[in-house]
């Protein structure tokens, strides 16, 4: 099923989409920026800096008749395009927005 832009009148949810990658999966950019981190402004006995991930975050608006049509077409939009499952795993928060 292609995703295409809906245009029904109802109510406009916002999305936050968290993706990350899955537990066990090599993250070279959370390396890069642990790094780095390191490298910043005088070393400190008493700290240090881990990054365990980078992710995305996308914050969408969904118009749609219900909550869970919103939820439907977000979870496409993830299958289908913005999540790849076999790195990276999502969490979807909807809310309704304010008129």
């Amino acid at each position: 099923m292609a995703l295409r832009a809906k245009t029904t009148a109802g109510t406009r949810f916002t999305v936050e989409l968290i993706v990350t990658p899955r537990p066990g999966v090599r993250d070279p950019q959370a390396e890069a920026v642990s790094e780095a981190l390191q490298g910043l402004g005088p070393q400190r006995a008493d700290s240090s800096v881990q990054v365990s991930c980078v992710g995305r975050y996308l914050l969408m608006q969904i118009e749609a008749a219900t909550a869970a049509a919103a939820q439907t077409w977000a979870e496409q939009m993830c299958s289908e395009m913005l999540v790849n499952p076999n790195l990276e795993s999502y969490q979807l928060r909807i809310e309704a927005t304010a008129a």
